[in-house]
């Protein structure tokens, strides 16, 4: 191991060697001695053994900053972490009494910068403000006399140092200190390498808990679709890119009988796309069942969105009111992919006719309408995820080759139309998971 030795000046203002630096030079943990040998390994082997006892990284680093005032005799220590000097952050800090040392906390940052860049156990003994001055500002002001660090290197990748200092004149670390508070360091890097990992695994396990929690949770909001709705045939896949889904939908009987359709996908995924899909459900369905009005919905919608949502976060929305009786149906496409509608194997795909909600209040949302229907006519309503699915030369599925598909199985029920959508979008993805929300309804008008 190398050693890191800074040099005195001599009365004459020329460099000398430091008293200890030709013991500096022979000395390391074994010196040849065997009873000193013996004590340094037994120190050693005891203080690595105490260290590596604990798995809660706080407990680790705290047992850390006691050993090496132990092992070094030293008046303070302090353990701080991150993979370079210029951000570190101290996490544990202790004099040699015991006590949690507080507030902004001085130290030599010019040593620390250096055990970091030779990887290596640094130390210092300073005879002078001079020496002090060419170490630090905050050496001098410290007015510290022995100073030594130690970096923590855990699988070839740097978690921090080890630093200890002494103010008493009587203290210098030898470089016996400096051997043993370096194979301390070695050791000990590897306990707050695998805390850290432990600490991660438990809160990887608590996130993935909470993220089961939601998905159950969003599993029993979702609207379980009627099964026998008069004047329709009515079929839904719904399928979550992550463990929660940004995809919605809904399909409420209005108050005149109308019945209204709903598909919206916000942006994102996970938790927090969860969180916003479940405050649109709530509100899109309150009001539905009160407003027999789909502009009016959709700018209600729009403004709550937009007083409780964080600025970034928006959803897109297809709204459809389908008059079951007349047959006839009006829209709204708040940004959506547009409503398909398949007549005799004509594809016809209608669009947009407002911004997405969440972004700008008090926008207008014109509804599209009305729109004749017939026996046999096939409504066809999807989220993005079906358009965007990707091949594996990245290709997209696109609106194309949807069309295409439609035409081909409109004759079926609603649910054969989604069986032959899926179908295709497998054998266009090669079997591999879509990447995204993937949420259709099919309806066949009787």
């Amino acid at each position: 191991m190398k050693r890191f030795l800074f040099w005195g000046r001599s009365a004459d203002g020329t460099r000398s060697s430091p008293a200890d630096a030709t013991p500096d030079v022979q000395e390391g943990l074994l010196t040849g001695n065997p009873r000193e040998d013996q004590a340094s390994m037994q120190i050693l082997l005891e203080s690595i053994a105490e260290v590596t006892s604990g798995m809660e990284l706080d407990d680790v680093l705290d047992r850390i900053a006691r050993k090496s005032i132990q092992v070094t005799d030293a008046e303070r220590a302090l353990v701080l972490l991150g993979d370079n000097a210029q951000k570190l952050e101290i996490r544990i800090a202790r004099d040699n009494r015991g006590n949690a040392l507080q507030g902004d906390l001085q130290y030599s940052r010019s040593m620390v910068a250096r055990c970091l860049a030779e990887r290596q156990a640094v130390r210092s003994v300073v005879r002078s403000d001079q020496e002090a001055l060419e170490l630090g500002q905050s050496v001098f002001d410290l007015k510290l006399r022995a100073v030594m660090c130690a970096p923590l290197v855990a699988r070839g990748r740097d978690v921090g140092v080890i630093y200890v200092d002494s103010k008493a004149q009587r203290r210098e670390f030898t470089g016996r200190d400096l051997a043993l508070f370096g194979a301390l360091s070695a050791q000990t890097a590897i306990a707050v390498e695998n805390a850290r990992l432990h600490r991660d695994s438990l809160e990887k396990v608590r996130l993935e808990k909470e993220i089961e929690l939601a998905r159950h949770i969003q599993h029993h909001l979702l609207t379980e679709v009627p099964e026998h709705i008069d004047g329709v045939d009515l079929a839904l896949h719904f399928a979550a890119f992550d463990q929660t889904s940004g995809d919605t939908y809904d399909v409420v009987v209005q108050p005149g009988g109308s019945l209204a359709i709903a598909i919206a996908d916000a942006t994102g995924h996970g938790i927090g796309a969860a969180l916003l899909t479940h405050a649109f459900q709530a509100a899109l369905r309150s009001y539905l069942e009160l407003i027999d009005d789909l502009e009016r919905v959709t700018v209600r919608l729009n403004d709550r969105l937009v007083e409780s949502s964080e600025e970034g976060h928006f959803l897109s929305m297809l709204l459809v009111g389908l008059d079951r009786e007349r047959r006839r149906l009006t829209y709204v496409n708040a940004g959506h992919p547009g409503l398909v509608l398949v007549r005799d194997g004509v594809v016809q795909e209608f669009e947009r006719t407002g911004m997405v909600l969440g972004v700008v209040g008090g926008q207008p949302y014109p509804a599209a309408g009305p729109i004749e229907l017939r026996p046999g006519d096939l409504l066809f309503l999807r989220t993005d995820g079906v358009d965007e699915a990707m091949d594996r030369s990245r290709e997209l599925f696109g609106s194309r080759r949807l069309h295409e598909v439609l035409a081909r199985a409109a004759n079926g029920s609603a649910a054969d139309v989604l069986a032959e959508v899926n179908a295709a979008l497998r054998r266009h993805t090669g079997g591999g998971p879509c990447e995204d929300d993937l949420t259709m309804i099919a309806v066949k008008i009787c």
